[in-house]
C-alpha cells in the first residue's frame, strides 16, 4: 500500500535524486526512508507530509527526514542537524528554518546525507554498504564506526559486512526505552530491514528504464 501523499511528492523525489545523487544503489530505498520517518502507520494523517514533525522535552525533528534538533534539560542546544546539513553542502545553504518544511529541500537534504555517509563507508557489496548506510542515518555515523570496531575485535565478525556480523555487533544499549518497547540497539538494527521491506513498493517509481 503506497500511502496517498507518496504519489504527490515521488515524481519530486525522482528529480531531485537524479539532481543530487544520480548514481544511487536501489533509489527506491529513498522513498521507503521518507515513508518510515514520516509515517507512524501507512494511514496516519501525516504519512509523506513534509509537516510531520515529532516534539519531545528533549528533540524536535520535522519532515520527511525527520531532521532534527536535539536540547538538553537546560534548553541548550545538544546537536542541531539542520544547521549541520546546510553548513556542509552548498545545494542547502539557502534554506532557513522559517522555511523548513520546503518538500524540495527536505529531500535534498535527506538524499545529501545518505550520499555522503555512503560515500564515507568501506563494505563488502553494494547491499552491505546500503545497509551500513541507513544504520548510520538512523544511529549516527560515530556509532557505526564504534560497532565496526567492536566486530573487528570480535572473532569470526567481518567489519565489512552488516548483515550476520556488525549488525550483532553494538555498544548501543540493549534496555528497552520507556514508551518505545524497544531498546536503541533493536531500534537502529531494524531499520535497515524495515526500509528495505518499505522499498519494494516503489520501484517502478524510482527506478525507472
Amino acid at each position: 500500500m503506497i500511502p496517498k501523499l507518496a504519489l504527490v511528492y515521488l515524481p519530486l523525489l525522482f528529480q531531485v535524486q537524479v539532481a543530487t545523487w544520480q548514481s544511487a544503489p536501489e533509489p527506491s530505498f529513498l522513498a521507503a526512508q521518507v515513508e518510515k520517518e514520516s509515517c507512524k502507520s501507512l494511514v496516519h494523517p501525516k504519512c509523506w507530509d513534509p509537516r510531520a514533525e515529532l516534539k519531545t522535552d528533549r528533540e524536535y525533528g520535522f519532515g520527511f527526514g525527520q531532521i532534527t534538533r536535539a536540547y538538553r534539560a537546560d534548553g541548550s542546544v545538544r546537536f542541531d542537524k539542520f544547521s549541520e546539513l546546510k553548513a556542509q553542502h552548498t545545494s542547502l545553504r539557502g534554506w532557513t528554518w522559517g522555511n523548513r518544511f520546503d518538500p524540495r529541500m527536505q529531500l535534498t537534504a535527506l538524499i545529501e546525507m545518505d550520499k555522503a555517509i555512503y560515500n564515507r563507508i568501506s563494505a563488502a557489496t553494494t547491499a552491505e554498504r546500503l545497509a551500513m548506510t541507513l544504520a548510520a542515518y538512523n544511529g549516527g555515523e560515530t556509532g557505526l564506526m564504534q560497532d565496526k570496531t567492536v566486530c573487528r575485535a570480535t572473532p569470526g565478525c567481518d567489519p565489512d559486512r552488516w548483515y550476520g556480523h556488525v549488525e550483532n555487533t553494538s555498544t548501543k544499549s540493549r534496555v528497552k526505552w520507556q514508551g518505545y518497547g524497544k531498546s536503541a540497539f533493536e531500534i537502529n538494527r531494524d531499520y535497515p530491514r524495515d526500509i528495505e521491506a518499505r522499498r519494494q513498493k516503489y520501484i517502478p517509481y524510482m527506478e525507472k528504464s
